[in-house]
């Protein structure tokens, strides 16, 4: 079970960073290394470190653009570490319990950088199909509340929800082919929350470090000021992308 199609190289075959992070992985956890090597076997690795991840130190620091990557990291496990439930028991993911209160006009603001910058990875990657409909966004309306869920059946789904939702999650791998340290962990990241957006903030530095970024700064990070806050995204017409708070 994972979100990435490409097959990672025989273990002795990695070069020295990629079985290096193995080794402090498996360390950090009491596996082999050679056991980690395909990416559905770090699914869950994060949720080792609850709720603090202070067993991730150093993990990732050999690897180009780690030392970031802990940053945004530590950051996660600050709003999201917490894995206890209210009414007893465990979350088998990382869930934002108790976010921090935001204004509204700051969603907004948040809402149509993300956008913004979405275009420009898109312009930056050749995307320009996408670009043409992240630019046909005309409103980004705040709400509060529970917000009702995307329709499945997929000749009900808004192109724009198809783009946001299945499309962009695969650009920064697609752009990457022969980056398997980034690719060996997607998965792990990914089921973090089962939020690609998300895991693409947590893993930006390792592709821009790549190259992807040199005319991008950070197009994830608005997204996570929103989901840090607890803020939820739904697209259900082609112009319009909606976002709700929680209800106090």
């Amino acid at each position: 079970m994972t979100d990435s199609s490409l097959t990672t190289p025989a273990f002795d075959e990695l070069n020295d960073e990629h079985r290096e992070m193995l080794q402090r992985m498996g360390d950090s956890v009491g596996k082999n290394p050679e056991d980690l090597r395909n990416a559905d076997d770090l699914i869950g690795y994060f949720q080792s470190f609850r709720p603090d991840g202070r067993g991730l130190a150093g993990v990732f620091s050999g690897v180009a653009g780690g030392d970031e990557v802990h940053e945004r990291l530590e950051r996660l496990f600050d709003v999201a570490g917490d894995d206890r439930r209210p009414s007893g028991g465990k979350d088998a993911f990382f869930v934002v319990r108790s976010p921090a209160e935001i204004d509204p006009a700051e969603v907004e603001s948040a809402g149509k950088e993300w956008i913004e910058q979405l275009k420009r990875l898109g312009e930056t990657l050749g995307k320009l199909n996408a670009v043409e409909k992240l630019s046909a966004i005309e409103r980004i309306r705040v709400l509060e509340g529970i917000p009702p869920k995307h329709p499945k059946v997929a000749a009900e789904k808004s192109e724009l929800l198809v783009l946001l939702n299945e499309e962009i999650p695969k650009w920064l791998e697609s752009a990457a082919p022969d980056h398997h340290v980034a690719s060996s962990l997607r998965s792990p990241f990914y089921f973090i929350n089962c939020d690609a957006m998300l895991r693409d903030y947590l893993m930006w530095s390792l592709y821009r470090r790549g190259g992807i970024g040199t005319r991008v700064d950070d197009p994830f990070s608005p997204y996570f000021r929103l989901w840090r806050h607890g803020v939820k995204w739904r697209v259900f017409q082609e112009t319009q992308v909606d976002l709700y708070m929680p209800r106090r």
